[in-house]
């Protein structure tokens, strides 16, 4: 006997959810390969960049190195500069210390030519002086002559006086010469800046018991001294000599030890014998 098959329940409710499911895994599938292709982008983008991030990164590190070469080159220029400036410092330093010798060789040289020019002017003044005492002879002598000419009286008296003034005139010429001869002499010591501008000399009077001294003033100005006569009898004094005069110091005794000073020079020492 047969019997027909019949499908079972269970065969069709299998059946049943196999067509339910298979849009479900379609979806599924297709949701897998989106997010697959979501993700290849993704790499690709990334890989993109990063080969962008890298291209910047080396482009960057040759800027980097190329700024440290600049850096070093830069350091090795300040370097030079340094030591340039240090050189030229040192020679500016060096023609600073030469311009303040020069200047100062530059003032002492204009303090010796001031001196030098004023020695000159005295010895001018005293030789003019001199020229005019030995004029004055000479004309005194020509006076004599002329007296002489025109009278015979008091020939011998004449004669005298005569022989007086010639004897004057080349007494006077021998102290011009002498003075003339002192000064060469004397120029010398002129040169010493605190050198006092005077000369002096002793004349006896009273048969030698005593003494007067002569201070003869070389300076254009007038001139203030202070005078101090140690001895037997101490006494000081001050005076003003006018430019080119003369001072007396009186009754001076042998043995007195007098002293000439003015500010500013050094002081004359002397001994009366």
């Amino acid at each position: 006997m047969q019997q027909t098959a019949k499908p079972s329940s269970h065969s069709s409710s299998s059946a049943t959810q196999v067509k339910k499911r298979a849009p479900v895994v379609m979806e599924s599938i297709f949701g897998a390969l989106a997010v697959f292709l979501a993700l290849l982008v993704i790499m690709i983008v990334l890989v993109v960049k990063n080969h962008h991030v890298k291209a910047q990164l080396a482009q960057t590190q040759d800027q980097l190195n190329q700024a440290k070469t600049e850096a070093s080159q830069a350091e090795n220029q300040l370097a030079a500069a340094k030591d340039a400036s240090s050189q030229l410092q040192t020679q500016l330093d060096k023609a600073n210390g030469q311009i303040q010798d020069l200047q100062a060789q530059l003032q002492h040289a204009k303090v010796s030519a001031a001196d030098l020019q004023t020695q000159l002017d005295r010895s001018k003044a005293q030789s003019a002086d001199l020229q005019a005492q030995l004029d004055k002879s000479k004309t005194q002598a020509a006076d004599l002559q002329a007296q002489l000419n025109q009278t015979d009286s008091g020939t011998s008296q004449l004669l005298t006086q005569l022989d007086q003034a010639k004897i004057q005139t080349m007494d006077l010429q021998g102290r011009l010469q002498k003075a003339e001869a002192d000064l060469t002499q004397l120029q010398p010591l002129l040169l010493k800046a605190r050198h006092l501008p005077i000369t002096t000399a002793l004349e006896k009077t009273h048969a030698g018991r005593s003494f007067t001294l002569h201070i003869n003033s070389l300076y254009l100005q007038p001139m203030s001294v202070a005078i101090a006569v140690s001895g037997p009898q101490t006494r000081s004094q001050n005076n003003v000599i006018g430019a080119g005069a003369a001072l007396k110091l009186e009754d001076l005794a042998a043995g007195d030890n007098v002293v000439i000073s003015s500010e500013g020079y050094d002081p004359v020492n002397l001994v009366v014998q």
